[in-house]
């Protein structure tokens, strides 16, 4: 084997062993960014579930109110028709 041949078959060791190390690097980093994906999008659907949470937990607070509301409204009213009505009779 002469000299050229021993330096073209180390020129085509160095360039297979580039071509799987770089292989690997992008294997890697695919398998990273993967990874990173799955986590943001784990992340994302639990930040919907506790605004969904929320917001539920909220819609009810205010469906609390309203019926606070509307029963203090209502009591106002019938306040205000039995003074109506005693004020009527007096006269």
């Amino acid at each position: 084997m002469s000299v050229n041949d021993l330096i073209a078959l180390c020129a085509l060791l160095l360039s297979i062993g580039g071509t799987a190390i770089a292989i690997v690097f992008w294997y890697v980093n695919y398998e990273k960014r993967k990874y990173r994906l799955e986590r943001d999008f784990a992340h994302l659907k639990r930040n919907y579930e506790q605004i969904n949470h929320n917001l539920l937990a909220i819609l009810s607070e205010l469906d609390n109110r309203f019926d606070r509301v509307e029963r203090d409204i209502l009591e106002v009213k019938s306040n205000l028709s039995l003074s109506t009505k005693r004020k009527n009779q007096e006269y």
